[in-house]
């Protein structure tokens, strides 16, 4: 839970989910670009202010155990509501309806969706930037993404166009299941920046860093 607490009491965080792209200047003079996939989400977290290390021992024993090296399955907005704006559903379906979705199939950049278990449409399903984290035929599926145009909420199968290609994991089939939407769905990162910490008079912790965070992709 450490990287989960962090994130909880970032004082900022930044959020990078932009394609990985090569350049290279030919002879010619001619700029070239290459997409490098797949396209992970990265994090800077701003290091929490004013925690008090009597409080948070134990917190810094989690994040010296943690290093670099184990994977944080962490969530903006479901365990700290106060931050929930971040990653909040914004289409028009209510909650009965979005867990009445089932996972049609996949195909590049774009998730098929099965309404019809969904009555009552109307409006928006989803709207542009809206999470959403298909969960697969084991619910264990591990990758989140945003939509990249508004898709109206109708019967039958949707095509829900997404900022990267769907990527596959082992051992899930991506053909059925339901899905976490908003706030529920989950990043698997990993630290590469981990800050050191110093205890200054009175009994408060600073970091001398940031947290930056990278989604981790097997």
């Amino acid at each position: 839970m450490s990287l989960q607490s962090v994130i909880d009491k970032a004082t900022f965080l930044n959020i990078n989910k932009r394609k990985v792209t090569g350049t290279s200047i030919s002879r010619s003079g001619q700029y070239k670009t290459s997409l490098r996939s797949p396209v992970p989400y990265s994090f800077t977290v701003g290091a929490p202010g004013g925690l008090k290390y009597s409080e948070n021992r134990g917190l810094l024993e989690d994040l010296d155990s943690t290093d670099r090296i184990a994977e944080a399955n962490v969530d903006i907005g479901a365990t700290n509501s106060s931050i929930s704006y971040l990653t909040a559903y914004q289409g028009d379906a209510n909650t009965t309806q979005l867990s009445a979705l089932v996972l049609d199939s996949v195909s590049g950049a774009n998730v098929l969706i099965d309404t019809t278990g969904a009555t009552g449409h109307s409006g928006t399903l989803f709207k542009k930037g809206d999470y959403l984290q298909p969960l697969g035929n084991t619910s264990t599926y591990r990758y989140p993404y945003q939509v990249t145009s508004d898709v109206a909420f109708t019967s039958g199968t949707v095509t829900v166009p997404v900022h990267r290609p769907v990527l596959s994991q082992n051992g899930v089939a991506l053909n059925t299941g339901g899905f976490r939407i908003g706030n529920d769905v989950r990043f698997h990162v990993k630290a590469f920046v981990m800050p050191t910490y110093t205890v200054v008079p009175y009994d408060l912790i600073t970091f001398d860093t940031d947290f930056e965070l990278i989604e981790v992709i097997e």
